[in-house]
């Protein structure tokens, strides 16, 4: 029974060895002990408990012994050599599932850590992607602006410019040389009229014109050499074409040029109603502005406005003056415009050349043509007889050479050059 027993109960062993659990006998032994307390059988090892017997040397053995030895020693062996190496087995499994676990957690430590890494680098980079749209679009601005300010610049640098050219005191003419001008233009007026004396045909004082035509010209003859030259040119027409007095007649022809081209030079524009315009707005401007200002704004002015006048304009006007003088000395009608064009031309050319000089090359001062009215008394400041009487208390009746002027201290005048006037 004790064989039987044996062999049944080693494969059962082996088997509880193998799955790690307590054998059958300890389990029965620990219910026996449960159920026993602390009464041990005498036979009952205290520390290996019941169902088997040992020696002693304290390994396990049967009651009996097995009728085969050496088959229970070989499984005897081979049950220990399983359950010593178990628990080996179950350590180097252990140590391999924490291997693993470690490897597993390094790994997650090591994803994680690159996920914060992504994480961060990304959040880098749309920080990076938003500062670089900021810096684009201050860029933008700035560009912009930079633009703006060079716009600005420009205007600026203009306004300088155009500033710096109004305001410069250089005058592109000397006094002197505006002096000479207007010394040129009284030898030509006096060259031409007696010219005009020598060549024009004068008729007898009994060929009369109509009595309207008559009427027109005596009437601007009035109005251009004054009531008292006229009437002494009607009074001393001569009764044949060579009984006529040739001083009396250029004194009128050089009256008349004077005027016309004192006229011209103080003229601002074609029109006289706008050159009274400007005069006036000119006079405001002398008032509230120092004279660099003054000068340069009148200089622009007239400038600008030179370029709209026509010479041949201006000497049509001259030759419509002359010819009602002419018409009222008893000179022929005949061809009379087309023969004074030719030698008008050039007094017109040089009288806008003083007017050119005064506006426009003279910025520092103030230069005017002068005249005095017909009838004024004679100034010895501003005037000079023709033939160098003694002229004080008498009225001025004709002018043969423009004067020049200086207008100093509110408008006072200083001559340059005086006017050569004729006097009762």
């Amino acid at each position: 029974m004790s064989l039987l027993q044996s062999a049944i109960s080693l494969p059962s062993l082996l088997l509880d060895d193998l799955l790690g659990r307590a054998p059958r006998n300890e389990r029965v032994d620990s219910g026996t002990r449960m159920n026993t307390g602390n009464n041990l059988s005498p036979t009952m090892n205290p520390v290996r408990g019941s169902g088997a017997s040992y020696d002693d040397d304290g390994r396990h053995g049967s009651s009996k012994r097995s009728s085969h030895p050496a088959s229970s020693d070989r499984f005897s062996e081979s049950g220990h050599r399983t359950i010593y190496k178990e628990p080996e087995r179950k350590e180097r499994e252990s140590h391999r599932l924490l291997r693993q676990q470690a490897i597993a957690q390094e790994e997650w430590k090591e994803r994680e850590a690159l996920n914060s890494e992504v994480y961060r680098l990304n959040s880098e980079l749309r920080s990076m992607r938003e500062q670089l749209n900021v810096c684009w679009q201050e860029l933008l601005q700035a560009k912009t602006e930079n633009d703006e300010t060079k716009r600005r610049l420009e205007e600026k640098a203009n306004e300088l410019k155009g500033a710096q050219a109004f305001l410069k005191h250089a005058n592109k003419l000397s006094g002197a040389e505006v002096i000479s001008l207007v010394n040129d233009l009284n030898s030509e007026v006096f060259q031409g009229a007696a010219s005009m004396v020598d060549t024009l045909e004068f008729e007898r004082a009994s060929r009369r014109m109509d009595d309207a035509a008559w009427k027109r010209a005596t009437g601007a003859t009035s109005k251009t050499i004054g009531e008292e030259l006229t009437q002494a040119l009607i009074a001393k027409r001569g009764k044949d074409k060579d009984d006529y007095d040739p001083i009396l007649v250029r004194y009128a022809l050089q009256t008349c040029l004077i005027v016309c081209c004192s006229k011209i030079c103080k003229s601002w524009a074609p029109e006289e109603e706008n050159s009274q315009f400007l005069r006036s707005v000119y006079s405001e401007i002398q008032k509230k502005e120092d004279q660099v200002v003054a000068g340069r704004w009148r200089a622009l002015t007239r400038a600008h406005i030179r370029e709209t006048r026509n010479p041949e304009a201006e000497t049509k006007q001259i030759i419509r003056e002359l010819c009602a003088v002419l018409i009222v000395a008893g000179c022929s009608d005949k061809e009379l415009s087309t023969e004074l064009e030719k030698d008008l031309s050039e007094i017109t050319a040089l009288a806008m050349g003083v007017r050119t000089a005064i506006g426009e090359s003279i910025t520092s001062m103030d230069l005017e043509p002068y005249i005095p009215r017909l009838g004024e008394t004679f100034d010895a400041a501003l005037m000079e007889e023709e033939d160098g009487s003694q002229a004080q208390g008498k009225n001025t009746v004709g002018f043969t050479g423009l004067g020049l002027t200086q207008l100093v201290n509110g408008g006072r005048m200083l001559a340059l050059v005086k006017a050569k006037v004729l006097l009762d």
